[in-house]
């Protein structure tokens, strides 16, 4: 698949479920339960116990069907390794022009973040189509992703960090082209991971209040 039409599912389905789990093989059950919730893009921190295994089972149980990618890479060799593993896509925790160089040549869809409009901007004026405002909810939430649109009009906005599920549509009305939910999803409040079935009914209720698609 093309970055192209990799970044106009980002911009069709909108949500990015970040896994998290303490093993690969609940890792792999907690994808297919938000999938048959109507997720149709999973992130796995490399963090994530392992992870590149992680990559390679959900990428051969759905295909095409699912964007699959790799989060918060901060150095060559895990990008590499993910590359390996059949990633379609990988986060940054922060600007890495050499990284961005290294993905790009590999044709893995890197998503760089930056905090500040000066970050986001210089990012975006390097050609970067979406940009990770990283970690959103400390730097002000939905409000500061308002502000962030207002200041630059011709940014894609991929909000993540700190993001609970009763905020996401607060992020979209303020306009964020991408919403990224981890704990949010899922944890539950008392901190416990959620049985599979409660975990795809959450996915279920975050679909149904997707807005429309938003333009590439």
């Amino acid at each position: 698949m093309s970055v192209g039409n990799l970044l106009q599912r980002f911009f069709t389905h909108r949500i990015i479920a970040s896994l998290r789990a303490t093993t690969a093989e609940s890792a792999v059950q907690s994808a297919q339960a938000v999938v048959a919730g109507g997720i149709r893009i999973i992130e796995v921190p490399h963090t994530t116990p392992g992870a590149m295994r992680v990559l390679v089972d959900i990428r051969r149980r759905f295909g095409d069907d699912v964007v699959v990618g790799i989060g918060d890479v901060s150095n060559h060799e895990i990008a590499d390794r993910a590359v390996k593993s059949n990633a379609q896509f990988a986060t940054l925790p922060y600007d890495n022009t050499a990284l961005l160089d290294f993905c790009h040549k590999q044709r893995l869809l890197a998503i760089p973040a930056g905090a500040t409009p000066r970050e986001i901007a210089t990012i975006a004026e390097r050609g970067v189509v979406l940009v990770r405002v990283f970690p959103a909810a400390v730097f002000g939430g939905a409000g500061y992703i308002g502000h962030l649109r207002r200041a630059l009009l011709d940014v894609h906005l991929l909000a993540a960090g700190g993001i609970s599920l009763d905020a996401v549509a607060d992020y979209f009305r303020a306009g964020a082209s991408v919403v990224t939910v981890g704990s949010g999803l899922f944890l539950s409040r008392n901190g416990r991971v959620p049985d599979l079935e409660s975990l795809t009914e959450r996915a279920r209720q975050l679909t149904k209040a997707l807005p429309t698609p938003t333009a590439p």
